[in-house]
């Protein structure tokens, strides 16, 4: 997957996570409306009834009222003003009962609109005014007296009319604020059911979308890391071992070098005593052989716990992969073996020749080995791209392929592995050795193998520049 692919696939996930905290948000705030909605106090739910009831008490009350003071005002007759004293004191007694019955502080509904309720202060209002439009009728009516039939006296109601006016409008106010209330709860009630719904629509999208996030998260963070975490801690107790083999090392070497020195050196002595070709004789070549061995596995073993810094200049890969072709070429011969060198485009390679020609003769080795009898091994190498310390640069990928019966999947977990080898004498060090001077040069070490189609080993290099 290219950058930008990921890139794109990142600002994905980075939107989907926000739309996801949106629906989130979004269902946290429905829920909690939802909440205060089915919890509704039974006082806010009481006062559309008080508004009503203002509104049905004053607004006749008051018309009822006016109609009496204008009978009065044209007949000045006393029994229409005294039914106006009763009826006023009625009013005003009902007033007064309301105001000790009713709720005296504010209500508040916060969600999912604001409401607030205040029949208190509202009974206030009109208890003052209908005290100014009494007085007013007083006023204009000469507190209530009846006059000269043979000669009345015009009444001028406009002040009692101006205030029965804005009685009126507050009784209208509380029949609006009632309404309004009204209209609200039986909205909630209808809207109520089709936001649960909602509700659990959204949850079930947020469980969806999270178990997709879950499972995307783990390919993308968590399966990678734990793959890294169990290279690491193979790469780990790799090193473990070779620290513990560098500690050993030098005692190691000391320990058989100077005996097998001391043997071979009488060996040497004994064998000019001796007959060729006799019992006696023959038994020397093997100690011989042994101590060649001997010294050869602690030689492999100093050189993978102290190898040495390689010289890194730039070499043609042709002229090293013929080179190391001509010293296998009489033993692949005895096998029947053909070990050829396919064209190599001129690449060229930053590596130290002489530990490159090691791990050559090494994986080569293998490979006849591996074949025994009637095969091929082919040696290349080619231009290529590759990320080495985790920067891609220019490499150079130097092949070399067998067709053997390829590496069993038990062998292949232990490949590299110092001291494991399946073959009988082997020391099991050549290919731990050889990945070892591989990393040292920057590079790495692979190989692919298939059941009965052979191994290729891939040593990737960085490449040389061109020169100038």
């Amino acid at each position: 997957m290219s950058s930008a692919s990921r890139f794109r696939l990142t600002v994905f996930e980075a939107v989907l996570f926000l739309m996801v905290l949106a629906i989130g948000w979004a269902a946290l705030r429905a829920f909690r409306m939802a909440r205060q909605v089915e919890n509704i106090p039974v006082t806010f739910q009481q006062m559309p009834d008080g508004y009503i009831r203002i509104a049905n008490q004053i607004e006749p009350s008051v018309n009822n009222l006016n109609e009496i003071l204008a009978r009065f005002a044209a007949h000045r007759e006393r029994a229409d003003w005294d039914r106006f004293q009763r009826q006023s004191q009625d009013v005003k007694k009902w007033i007064a009962e309301e105001k000790n019955s009713s709720i005296k502080t504010k209500v508040t509904m916060l969600q999912p609109v604001q409401v607030t309720t205040d029949i208190s202060s509202l009974l206030d209002q009109i208890d003052v005014a209908f005290d100014a439009y009494v007085s007013e009728a007083w006023k204009a009516t000469n507190n209530g007296a009846p006059g000269d039939p043979a000669n009345p006296t015009p009444v001028n109601l406009e002040k009692v009319r101006l205030q029965s006016r804005q009685l009126l409008a507050l009784a209208n106010q509380a029949r609006a604020q009632g309404q309004a209330i009204q209209i609200f709860l039986s909205g909630s009630k209808s809207w109520f059911p089709w936001l649960k719904q909602v509700l659990i629509g959204s949850l079930l999208i947020l469980v969806a979308i999270g178990l997709w996030l879950t499972i995307l998260v783990y390919r993308r963070v968590v399966s990678p890391l734990r793959q890294k975490l169990v290279e690491s801690d193979t790469i780990i107790e790799r090193q473990q071992k070779l620290a513990h083999f560098g500690e050993l090392a030098a005692g190691v070497a000391h320990e058989i070098r100077n005996p097998l020195t001391a043997i071979r050196a009488r060996l040497f002595t004994l064998q000019k005593t001796l007959a060729a070709g006799t019992p006696a004789h023959e038994d020397t070549v093997v100690i011989r052989n042994e101590i060649d061995r001997l010294n050869r596995i602690v030689t492999d073993f100093l050189q993978l716990a102290r190898p040495a810094e390689p010289r890194v200049v730039p070499v043609a890969a042709e002229p090293l992969l013929s080179e190391v072709r001509q010293l296998f070429v009489p033993q692949c011969e005895k096998q029947r073996i053909e070990l050829k060198v396919e064209t190599t485009d001129g690449a060229r390679l930053l590596a130290d020749p002489q530990q490159m020609k090691q791990v050559l003769i090494n994986l080569i080795q293998n490979a006849a080995d591996s074949i025994e009898m009637d095969g091929k091994i082919t040696l290349r190498a080619r231009p290529d791209k590759a990320l080495l310390a985790k920067n891609a640069c220019n490499t150079v990928v130097i092949e070399v392929e067998d067709t053997g019966p390829g590496i069993p999947p038990a062998v292949q977990r232990r490949l590299f592995d110092p001291f494991f080898s399946t073959k009988e004498g082997g020391t099991g060090l050549g290919l731990s050795i050889a990945a070892q001077i591989v990393n040292n040069h920057g590079g790495k070490l692979e190989f692919q193998t298939q059941s009965s189609a052979g191994t290729r080993f891939a040593i990737v290099l960085p490449a040389a520049p061109a020169p100038t």
